[in-house]
């Protein structure tokens, strides 16, 4: 299939329908050049398989258990894992999965979803599902799984906070805004169990992209309608990811095991995943304590470890786009004035502020051992992908 062409129209489109989940101008950017560099497969090219390969001597530690966190990481409990009814719930992103995924490239590829087809100008897209993965209850994910997902995001009741990131579905805007009442004429349809239809408000040739982020997430409906606001706890949760919610001790920590229903589960080197609720102001001190084996490091123990012959061989680093900066009150004095604020602008030595910060351009994670393939974010979630340190290293 060829790709559709985006026009510069709808690139702007694009633009905004990822500021309404947050994604700034330079992840907007990273998007725009992975379908730049779609190749003839457009978007059913296939990513490379992630399972995890060992070098010659090397073992895998017997018990497949990660501790992850602190330093930023889930510092606060989350309001739930319901990424379909609130994208800032501050849930696990892992225990879900969706249609598309980004591979390495930042290009979206096919998950839940085996083939993207389109009409000649992408107004309408269709998305087979694949028939060989499930819930974590057993049970199919299907096409009916999605519809039914987006429409409760749309749905004005819903009241989900980024529901216009689906306004490019046909009558998507209409329905949240209460112009129309049925949901059965927005352009979402399962036309059965594994073919989901979605007609758009007009040429969308970019729209996959849009099904590969957390906003674009399922929920499971008869958990939704069983449990209500309560469907994500421990025990009454059923997810469709590479894991799912074992336990939930609330302000402590989560647990999460290997989805056994999940298609890649033969893929999952990770029996278990603890993590642990963590204040930014423990800093380092759960890591020195061996209560994790992977955390985000802090300027104020950056140098620290770094003297430490041992510890410095556990600090690397990896670019995590971002921006950091200083905001004045622009209502109170001095900084009502205009130049006032110009003036701190260009006093700012920049330079030197990186050198005191130890050179934090990029973020700095300490770990025991090393990691494959973990970006904990929304852009490419992959720490089914993670391999713990074997007996060996740990030694």
């Amino acid at each position: 299939m060829t790709t559709p062409r985006i026009s510069d129209a709808q690139f702007e489109l694009l633009a905004e329908r990822l500021r309404a989940v947050g994604v700034d101008r330079r992840g907007f950017l990273k998007v725009a050049a992975g379908l730049a560099t779609l190749g003839a497969a457009g978007f059913n090219a296939r990513p490379a398989s992630a399972a995890p390969k060992l070098a010659p001597g090397e073992k895998l530690a017997k018990e497949q258990h990660l501790r992850i966190g602190g330093g930023g990481w889930w510092q606060n409990d989350p309001s739930s894992h319901d990424f379909n009814k609130d994208l800032y719930c501050g849930g696990v992103a892992e225990i879900w999965a969706g249609l598309m995924k980004f591979n390495a490239d930042f290009q979206a590829v096919p998950h839940v979803a085996t083939k993207v087809a389109s009409n000649k100008d992408g107004s309408m897209w269709t998305f087979t599902i694949r028939k060989d993965t499930g819930w974590s209850d057993g049970g199919p994910v299907t096409a009916r799984d999605f519809e039914w997902s987006w429409k409760r995001q749309l749905d004005p009741a819903t009241a989900a906070p980024y529901a216009s990131f689906l306004y490019d579905i046909k009558n998507g805007e209409a329905f949240n805004k209460k112009q129309i009442t049925d949901a059965s004429q927005v352009g979402v349809k399962a036309k059965d169990d594994w073919t989901l239809e979605v007609t758009l408000e007009g040429p969308r040739g970019y729209f996959p992209v849009l099904t590969a982020y957390l906003a674009a997430l399922p929920a499971h409906r008869a958990s939704v309608e069983k449990y209500g606001d309560k469907w994500t706890e421990a025990g009454n949760i059923v997810s469709n990811g590479p894991f799912v919610l074992e336990a939930w001790e609330h302000n402590k920590h989560m647990v999460l095991r290997r989805n056994k229903h999940f298609y890649e589960a033969k893929e999952v080197t990770l029996e278990k995943v603890t993590i642990p609720i963590v204040g930014v102001a423990a800093g380092a001190l759960p890591y020195d304590n061996n209560e994790l084996d992977l955390t985000l490091l802090q300027v104020a123990d950056l140098k620290r470890l770094q003297a430490d012959p041992r510890a410095s061989r556990q600090v690397f680093r990896y670019p995590f786009p971002g921006t950091w900066y200083l905001l004045p009150q622009v209502t109170k004095p001095p900084f009502d004035n205009l130049k006032v604020r110009r003036a701190v602008a260009h006093a700012v030595d920049r330079e030197n502020v990186v050198k005191v910060a130890q050179g934090f351009r990029s973020t700095i994670v300490l770990h025991k051992s090393r990691p494959w393939g973990i970006q904990m974010g929304n852009e490419y979630r992959g720490n089914e992908h993670i391999r713990p340190h074997s007996a060996e290293e740990e030694s």
